[in-house]
């Protein structure tokens, strides 16, 4: 699994590459400047048994809108809602759970187009389904997810940004707790 998260972070430097050497000199947003930008991308999703091992991982995906604003010309908020399809291969079949996340995390910029992520999120599930063969079926969850978002942005937040981002699940859902790692591709469609 290891292999895979590895595998994710080279193709997105590989992709970032080309979108920034593009610019000759780039630059960091400025102060009091906010950006509204739409992002999608693929999630590899599992879930972390109390005092187990991770279940089989599960692709996913998310899509959604953000909001990030420039306290200083390195720090930034950025607030988000985004859908999110997240779940889990079991050894019986796959839980399939889609929530309605609003993450909220502060931008920090090492370099002008390269920042690190990190915060929170409150999460609200929309559905769940579990399916095993031919049997569908709706296991009682908890309603509510809470989690903790670290990771980094490369890209020109006034043009497009390519972000990768692992949530680290607090709440116990269903005796496990959620894990997800996101790849995100960004697009500026307003700037102030």
């Amino acid at each position: 699994m290891n292999k895979r998260y590895s595998l994710i972070a080279a193709l997105m430097l590989i992709l970032c590459y080309p979108a920034t050497a593009q610019e000759n000199a780039p630059q960091a947003p400025s102060p009091n400047q906010s950006f509204t930008s739409v992002k999608i991308g693929p999630s590899l999703t599992t879930i972390a048994l109390k005092d187990g091992p991770w279940q089989g991982a599960q692709l996913g995906g998310h899509a959604g809108i953000y909001y990030l604003t420039m306290q200083s010309d390195k720090v930034g908020v950025q607030v988000e809602a985004q859908y999110s399809f997240q779940g889990a291969e079991l050894e019986r079949g796959h839980l399939l759970l889609h929530y309605l996340n609003v993450p909220v995390t502060a931008k920090v910029f090492v370099a002008p187009n390269v920042s690190l992520q990190g915060g929170a999120y409150a999460g609200l599930l929309l559905d769940q389904r579990y399916e095993y063969e031919a049997i569908d079926s709706r296991p009682q969850m908890e309603g509510k997810d809470y989690c903790l978002v670290y990771g980094l942005s490369f890209g020109n937040e006034s043009k497009a940004t390519f972000s990768l981002r692992h949530h680290i699940g607090l709440v116990d859902i269903i005796g496990a707790k959620n894990q997800v790692f996101q790849l995100s591709v960004g697009y500026c469609v307003s700037k102030k």
